[in-house]
């Protein structure tokens, strides 16, 4: 008995050895990677962005259709200025999520490889995630957002949100000025790899953020020095836009609900056709699409058609294109901010030089809808051109509106900060004015109660559609 047990304990240590033998390798997955490289985080953030952002019941409904650029014949609460509250946390969500969230991830991965090209793209995506955020809500978790053992995040004031967005863009600017490390083309879904490119969006982004404020302070020495550095964006190839596929569920939004969902309530609105056929603009056929009578007619917004879909113009068959791409920025209208800024007198340039700019964003948004040949003769027009500063801010501002069809929520923004073109609110509206900002996400009401009582106490009437934002002066 004793000889077998000493036989039996020497198998068990022999079979201990071989089974602590090169543990770890044996048990560890090939497949699972333990680091995640940064840059594979850059698509997603990317189309995530997009995709809420160009999302027919976010963007759509309710950026479309406050500025007036579409109208739906049925189903149009939201168009009437009564909004899905899962509509409006939808945007919240996605956003803080799906790309701040992420993109700070990316950062932080970055940042260990040592790749401050990444670095730099991810501090881009994080300035525009939260100017879109504080643009449509007003104060929001910006200081606090995703901080360790954080779970009620305080409200910052919209004015100390661009300042840290501002901040974020100069680092970005500074990253990408003499960046390290690859950012491989399969990842970067809007420049394949081009640093050069994500620091003219960089600082055209920053300029953009500036003049977005520029009303509620003094801006000028801060937009002449970006217009001084000379890397805003130069061409319609500067443009930051992303590439969608030509099948769900990678095409665009816009596609994807109105083409493949099958939801034609969606129209033109007869605001933007009036616009369009008093210029005689050749961007008319691009933006919509003939009636059944063979027409261009524009629904009245607000106005509901149930029995006459086919009555009214449809959007254009360019803009229900499933490869239709997703614009984060473009040259066009960084452009228009230039003849805006010159011809206000806070970059040098005056009216003439603004006229000069101009020009040149109305024939990059040709560019952009395949009508370039007809740029020339256009800005020629007497009724395009202008002498005289008054003048030249309403044209201005009618033609980066008229230019940001399709961008939903850029052109309500960007109409709530000028006012121009003058629109009345809809038929059958259930607010007064036409909305100024978003409600805030309902879900913050019940789990960070404390922080979002202080942040609608900081508006007039509290957390309300027609609360107006810092930047509305």
């Amino acid at each position: 008995m004793k000889k077998i047990s000493i036989i039996f304990m020497a198998i068990i240590a022999l079979s201990s050895v071989s089974c602590d033998k090169d543990f770890e390798k044996v048990n560890t997955d090939p497949n699972s990677a333990t680091a995640v490289p940064a840059h594979l985080l850059l698509g997603s953030i990317i189309s995530s962005n997009q995709n809420i952002i160009y999302g027919m019941q976010q963007g759509g409904d309710m950026g479309m259709c406050w500025a007036q650029h579409a109208s739906k014949v049925q189903y149009n609460d939201e168009e009437r200025y009564t909004p899905r509250r899962g509509s409006i946390d939808g945007v919240w969500n996605s956003l803080y999520t799906n790309v701040l969230s992420d993109a700070q991830s990316m950062q932080t991965l970055a940042i260990a490889e040592g790749n401050t090209n990444i670095q730099g793209i991810s501090l881009v995506l994080q300035a525009n995630g939260f100017q879109i955020l504080t643009d449509l809500y007003g104060p929001i978790p910006f200081t606090d957002f995703n901080k360790p053992g954080i779970l009620k995040p305080t409200y910052d004031s919209q004015e100390v949100v661009y300042t840290g967005i501002l901040k974020m863009l100069d680092q970005a600017d500074a990253l990408l000025a003499s960046g390290t490390g690859a950012v491989p083309a399969s990842s970067d879904l809007l420049y394949g790899g081009n640093t050069a490119k994500w620091r003219k969006f960089a600082n055209s982004l920053k300029f953009k953020a500036l003049m977005r404020i520029s009303k509620a302070k003094n801006v000028s020495a801060e937009l002449q020095a970006v217009v001084n550095k000379g890397q805003m964006m130069s061409s319609t190839s500067d443009s930051a836009q992303l590439a969608y596929l030509a099948a769900q569920p990678d095409a665009n939004p816009i596609y994807e609900t109105i083409v493949f969902g099958t939801r034609s309530e969606y129209k033109v609105s007869s605001v933007l056709v009036a616009k369009l056929q008093a210029l005689n603009d050749p961007r008319l056929p691009v933006y919509a699409q003939r009636n059944n009578a063979n027409a261009y007619v524009g629904n009245v917004p607000g106005e509901q058609n149930p029995g006459n879909y086919n009555g009214f113009s449809a959007f254009g068959t360019y803009y229900l294109r499933p490869i239709m791409p997703g614009v984060f920025l473009s040259y066009a209208q960084s452009q228009f901010l230039l003849a805006e800024a010159m011809n206000e007198g806070y970059v040098s340039g005056g009216t003439a030089g603004a006229l000069v700019e101009y020009k040149k964003a109305i024939t990059s948004n040709f560019e952009f809808n395949g009508v370039a040949s007809a740029a020339p003769a256009y800005i020629a027009l007497p009724n395009i051109e202008f002498a005289v500063k008054s003048e030249a801010k309403t044209k201005i501002a009618e033609q980066s509106w008229l230019a940001l069809f399709g961008q939903g929520f850029e052109a309500w923004t960007e109409w709530r900060r000028t006012g121009i073109p003058a629109l009345s609110p809809v038929v059958g509206a259930a607010e007064t004015s036409i909305p100024s900002r978003l409600y805030y996400n309902s879900q913050e009401i019940s789990l960070n109660r404390d922080n979002y009582t202080a942040a609608a106490a900081t508006f007039t009437g509290g957390d309300k559609l027609t609360s107006r934002l810092w930047w509305m002066k």
